[in-house]
């Protein structure tokens, strides 16, 4: 039954509609009424469902003002393939008009011969070149260079004087940075403390002492961790130094985990984050054809091991009609598995003291599952068949594919990230030739000592 549109949902259909057939029709006076009547979300949330060359079309009649508000509302999984569109030296002037670590975020994200040409012409080069050389994935790649910093010495008054001076950006004015004489970080203040204190009152009486900081190295997924544990709306991060080279703030905690969680799920059916409806279809071809090329490869392995029994199954033909049923069990508990093992690697609650108990508690498991299923596998296909020891075959087999599922699925992600690999790419290609191959050798391996030893 289809589902019922909300009056939003409508509103923006008909929208998206009215766009596509102003563009159509080249009414530009009227495509840039229409954009211009809209909520800045929703006009690049619009513009972003347009295909790659009317995207380039409706940018060709926009100003610098007009494509730099634009970009600065997109997702942030939108924001480059739209620069993208953008020829590099109108790109440069769009960058110049928002902040130097959103400039940096974009320009890392878009191919080396783009930034070359785009970077040279901004601006404020001095400013995005350091940041472009942290890497993605890091607190340097995500923090931004914009935060209060005030003097550990300057008093209540005069700190909400240099406030009102400064005038910073409002998702980095609610906690204050304090710095000792030599610009190192000693402390932290709230802007509510600092409104609500005495005047005349120093900010080194004020301020919290205990600060917890990250450097521009440290992976974004502990600082999303740390933010989240400790309840943080932004995380200082530091040079060995001690001095503040920038600050992760809230907003870039939700894309992170966004992210995350993106990455991880398109990881564990061998997409790159990267990837998205919008995408142009070459780049999507380029981008997920090597990794079916590799799971093709893979499973011919499981094929080779079929066939090294082809004459255990000309004897039985029965046999083949259990193969998908080893397969399907033994990758859906090693994927159960290895999706909780994954997660939790995520999350950071997989440390080395809990590591052993929880392998040990996931093998149990599959104990466990691995004998009820290897119980109703022999009677669903003594009822089939009518032969015993086909019937102990399967079941067999199914048991120890089972147990072992369990074991693969929780220690081929350790193993990936051990090798400092990401552990989603274990619960993809990695698990359905694991299980594949050791479940059909499992029940074909059985089969044939089986046959030699009742001679048949």
């Amino acid at each position: 039954m289809p589902q019922t549109m909300t009056k939003d949902e409508q509103v923006i259909c008909g929208q998206a509609a009215d766009l596509s057939r102003l563009i159509h029709a080249k009414d530009w006076e009227s495509v840039l009424k229409l954009l211009s009547t809209l909520h800045k979300a929703d006009k690049a949330g619009l513009v972003c469902q347009l295909d790659h060359n009317t995207i380039r079309e409706v940018i060709s009649q926009l100003s610098i003002d007009q494509l730099s508000e634009l970009v600065a509302a997109m997702r942030e999984a939108d924001v480059c393939l739209f620069c993208e569109a953008i020829d590099p030296l109108t790109l440069a002037d769009v960058l110049d008009e928002t902040n130097p670590d959103f400039a940096a975020h974009v320009l890392r994200e878009l191919p080396p011969e783009t930034v070359k040409t785009v970077l040279p012409e901004l601006k404020d080069i001095d400013t995005i070149a350091p940041l472009l050389e942290y890497k993605r994935g890091t607190a340097g790649g995500h923090m931004t260079t914009s935060f209060v910093a005030l003097a550990q010495d300057m008093s209540v008054d005069d700190a909400i004087a240099a406030l009102r001076s400064e005038q910073p950006r409002r998702d980095t004015v609610d906690t204050l940075y304090i710095m000792d004489a030599r610009g190192r970080l000693r402390g932290v203040l709230t802007l509510r403390q600092l409104v609500l204190a005495r005047s005349g009152t120093r900010l080194r009486s004020l301020m919290e002492k205990q600060v917890l900081s990250v450097t521009p190295e440290t992976p974004d997924r502990e600082c999303a961790r740390m933010m989240e544990h400790y309840n943080f709306s932004s995380l200082p991060v530091v040079d060995a130094y001690g001095h503040m080279v920038g600050v992760i703030t809230l907003r870039e905690l939700l894309h992170v985990t966004q992210e995350q969680a993106t990455a991880d799920m398109y990881h564990m059916v061998g997409l790159s984050e990267a990837e998205r409806l919008s995408r142009p279809l070459r780049q999507s071809v380029k981008k997920r054809l090597p990794w079916l090329v590799v799971s093709l490869g893979m499973a011919l392995i499981s094929a080779v091991v079929i066939n090294q029994f082809s004459a255990t199954i000309g004897l039985v033909v029965a046999l083949a009609a259990f193969l998908p049923l080893i397969s399907a069990q033994g990758t859906n508990a090693a994927v159960q598995t290895g999706t909780i093992f994954v997660r939790s690697i995520a999350l950071g609650e997989l440390r080395r003291p809990s590591m052993r108990r929880a392998i040990h508690r996931e093998v149990l498991l599959g104990v466990i599952n691995g004998a009820a299923v290897a119980a109703l596998s022999f009677l669903v296909a003594f009822v089939w068949m009518r032969d015993i020891w086909l019937s102990q075959v399967l079941a067999l087999a199914m048991f120890l594919t089972m147990a072992l599922a369990g074991v693969l699925g929780a220690t081929i992600p350790l193993l990936l990230r051990r090798f400092r690999a990401d552990p989603a790419l274990g619960s993809s290609v990695l698990l359905a030739t694991a299980t594949d191959v050791t479940g059909f050798l499992f029940l074909l391996g059985l089969a044939t000592a089986m046959i030699r030893l009742t001679g048949l």
